[in-house]
């Protein structure tokens, strides 16, 4: 049984226990469960589960940040009388991406103001996005990294060297 699974069914297993179903009840029972595995594993030597889920929260909150920059950087450019908008198609190889972390990526970067991501490879090697701030493609790049590389760690995987960048 996965460590999520396990922690779903304490959840629900505190439920019960609390005679009490609501959603807080829910999220109260998640959070001692998963307090519960995380020691465990941390006395077996092993500390995946808790590195998993620091890794999803930490893209979340570079996500949810990346979020708010861009809509007020698109938004005081949209107000200025000539945007300094530089339109451009950018390539971002994806190879080491698995699919769902591949599609993931696409709808992130779709999500964010000023990006799009307008087509992939048929083969799943590349995305590309449009940047309405593309006049430092490589910069663009690196952001696009940033993002697939807390993706590829959420994942339970390493970060590649490019992505640290």
């Amino acid at each position: 049984m996965s460590a999520l699974a396990l922690n779903l069914l304490l959840a629900m297993v505190w439920m019960f226990i609390q005679a009490t179903f609501s959603l807080r009840s829910l999220i109260v029972g998640f959070g001692i469960g998963f307090v519960a595995i995380a020691f465990v594993q941390r006395l077996r030597g092993s500390h995946a589960y808790a590195r998993t889920a620091a890794s999803i929260v930490r893209l979340f909150a570079f996500f949810l940040a990346d979020l708010v920059r861009s809509n007020l950087t698109l938004a005081r450019d949209i107000l200025r009388p000539v945007p300094a908008f530089v339109p451009a198609l950018v390539r971002f190889e994806v190879a080491d991406l698995s699919p769902i972390e591949t599609a993931l990526l696409a709808n992130l970067v779709s999500l964010t103001p000023g990006t799009l991501t307008v087509d992939a490879e048929d083969d799943g090697s590349a995305i590309y996005v449009h940047a309405l701030y593309g006049g430092d493609p490589e910069g663009v790049r690196r952001r696009i990294g940033q993002l697939a590389g807390m993706i590829r760690r959420a994942g339970g995987r390493p970060m590649q060297p490019r992505d640290a960048a």
